[in-house]
């Protein structure tokens, strides 16, 4: 039960509580009220801090290709944010290219070294060894001490979006320059695409269009 007012506050202990709230209560209720404006503020701080280091690590240049007309006019600009498909046309085209450094053989030492350096930016280290068991038994500086081979390419056809037939002949020439042997030629080739993401690999196969595997045979 309940005492009335007048023996309320003739209590000393209702009257120590009263004075307690009134004295340090406010004091209680205003530092808990700090502290969560606080953690809130450091949540916040977190979020924001989380925020601008996602926006760091995104890129800052957005490249363009301009189209220009004969005269040097830009006439369309939009932002290359997206590498385009590789034209199977300019696929084909690499590959037959591909296929002439390899098997040709020239006179001169320096361009031969050039077409070996072409064929071996081309591959991937699958590539890379079947090229290298195939000229540790057909050097082409030794072929050329008696004579040089030229290819003409007759067709590439694609098998499937990885596999491509290459169909070509050869011209074994003399060191007068005499044909002495033509022969026809076919080869399966597996390609892989990596575009290269360092300006050293990006001169040397801007396309990334390396040859995997290689399977080549002589018909009649």
């Amino acid at each position: 039960m309940t005492g009335t007012p007048a023996e309320t506050d003739l209590d000393p202990y209702l009257n120590a509580r009263r004075e307690w709230n009134e004295r340090y209560g406010s004091y209680i209720a205003r530092a808990r009220n700090w502290r969560y404006a606080a953690l809130g503020s450091i949540a916040v701080s977190a979020v924001l801090a989380l925020g601008v280091i996602w926006l760091a690590s995104q890129s800052k240049f957005v490249p363009f290709v301009v189209e220009v007309d004969k005269l040097g006019q830009a006439v369309a600009v939009r932002p290359a944010d997206r590498a385009a498909a590789v034209d199977q046309r300019v696929i084909k085209a690499q590959l037959a290219s591909w296929i002439t450094d390899v098997r040709s053989v020239s006179s001169d030492p320096i361009a031969q070294k050039a077409l070996l350096a072409r064929a071996y930016a081309m591959v991937d280290s699958s590539g890379a060894t079947i090229l290298n068991e195939y000229f540790k038994a057909n050097s082409p500086f030794d072929i050329a001490q008696n004579g040089t081979v030229g290819c003409a390419i007759d067709a590439v056809l694609p098998i499937s979006d990885r596999t491509y037939q290459v169909q070509w002949a050869e011209d074994a020439r003399d060191l007068q320059g005499r044909i002495t042997k033509t022969t026809h030629w076919q080869a399966s080739l597996e390609i892989e695409l990596n575009p290269s993401s360092d300006e050293a690999g990006l001169f040397k196969n801007p396309l990334g269009i390396f040859v995997h595997n290689i399977r080549w045979t002589e018909y009649l």
